[in-house]
């Protein structure tokens, strides 16, 4: 089961306010995802009607007492307990609409690294071991169509989806996966596969087939490292390959990062080499990681770096970057959360949402991308250097998993070097 220690986090907060280990719904307790320094990591309303139905004391005082108050609470009380918690509180900013959170960060990227070693080998064997019971129509259409290959974009999709969630593990029913709205068998639960339209004429694409679309993007890809690499990259045999494999993968991610029931509108049109830049900047960036991880491993063969300590031996208080702070509490912690939102199943509901999941990994490499730019990773072996470099490549070892994590839910593979 995947570890969601944030989630945990929140349950406690609650706790401490009402008493009561109840989960609370919605956005009651709020993550923050920029401006940390200013507005904390975490925030509740500080309104008594905003927590009414959690608490077990009527709510019909003066509107003047805050929640902390009425609960006979203080800020120095949220700090305290928390030293017990597996996530500890910093400092508490407590004003009239809203109670915001500090997190200890040192404590708290220990804790989300290894949340995150064990929650990507979890998913890794999840996925080895697969379930059957997601299928795609077999009666749907062309299967050479563009439709059609979304249809087994997102049958693989949600089969992994499948394989990690114990909620789907624990459901007997078998989804199918379809473009067609035709009521299905009893014992079936459906999901429906919007079609992929031209953007241009507004209508479902018939005269481009998949295998047609998948050249188009590889074409497009060709140019992008034409402009980068120069004319060797439509000669080499290594590049052909390679461009084969990013084009077929950015047609995966194009067809996935719309909602699963929505219509998809594809451009064509390669002219501008434009189509494709989101996932030809992912798996960039995968590769970028993985070229700073084997640079620092060649450099401790030729004995320029001594040889990366244990996990348990770095220490992890030199993280002190904001940018590494967002990297590991928006992109680590925040992890099986996003997990967990791509994923509703239940008595009235049958709902996978990979476009969820496409969204993360943009803003991810966006934030590795503005790191790299800010940050030297690999700097001059002097002994005062080495530990922050140790930290930063445990780190990065772990951001580099949870990308290829991403990655392969989405059955999409990773490149190693560009």
């Amino acid at each position: 089961m995947l570890e969601n220690v944030l989630e945990s986090f929140y349950e406690i907060i609650s706790a401490f306010i009402t008493g009561v280990h109840k989960p609370v719904k919605g956005q009651l307790i709020k993550k923050h995802c920029e401006k940390l320094p200013i507005h904390g990591d975490i925030s509740f309303p500080n309104a008594v009607k905003s927590w009414h139905e959690y608490l077990t004391t009527p709510v019909d005082i003066d509107r003047e007492f805050t929640l902390l108050r009425f609960v006979g609470k203080e800020e120095k009380d949220l700090i305290e307990q928390s030293q017990n918690w597996v996530l500890q509180i910093q400092r508490v900013n407590e004003c009239r609409e809203r109670v915001y959170i500090f997190l200890e960060r040192t404590r708290a990227i220990h804790v989300g690294l290894l949340e995150a070693l064990r929650n990507n080998e979890f998913i890794a064997q999840s996925i080895r071991e697969g379930t059957s019971r997601v299928l795609n129509d077999p009666n749907d259409e062309n299967v050479n169509s563009i439709t059609s290959l979304r249809v087994k974009c997102l049958t693989k999709t949600i089969q992994n989806f499948c394989s990690i969630h114990l909620k789907c593990k624990q459901s007997s029913p078998v989804i199918l996966i379809s473009s067609k709205s035709s009521s299905c068998d009893e014992g079936v639960r459906k999901v429906l596969c919007g079609a992929v339209l031209n953007a241009k004429t507004g209508v479902k694409e018939i005269k481009i087939n998949a295998d047609e679309f998948i050249r188009i993007r590889q074409g497009e890809m060709t140019l992008i490292a034409q402009h980068k690499y120069g004319v060797r990259v439509t000669t080499d045999s290594k590049w052909k390959d390679f461009i084969a494999h990013i084009g077929e993968s950015a047609v995966v991610f194009e067809l996935l990062q719309t909602k699963p029931n929505s219509a998809v509108k594809i451009n064509f049109d390669c002219s501008s080499a434009g189509s494709s830049k989101g996932a030809a900047f992912i798996l960039y960036n995968c590769a970028r990681l993985q070229t700073i991880l084997r640079t620092y491993n060649d450099r401790v063969i030729e004995g320029l770096y001594p040889s990366l300590p244990k996990f348990e031996d770095v220490d992890f208080s030199l993280l002190t970057e904001e940018d590494e702070w967002c990297l590991v509490y928006n992109y680590i912690l925040g992890f099986p959360s996003v997990i967990s939102n791509c994923v509703e199943l239940n008595e009235k509901s049958c709902e996978f949402r990979p476009h969820h999941l496409c969204n993360f990994l943009c803003s991810m490499v966006r934030e590795l991308s503005q790191y790299y730019r800010r940050v030297r990773i690999l700097t001059e072996p002097r002994k005062h250097l080495l530990p922050v470099m140790f930290a930063r490549i445990h780190m990065l070892k772990i951001i580099n998993d949870t990308l290829k994590t991403c990655l392969h839910i989405l059955n999409i593979k990773s490149v190693s070097q560009m």
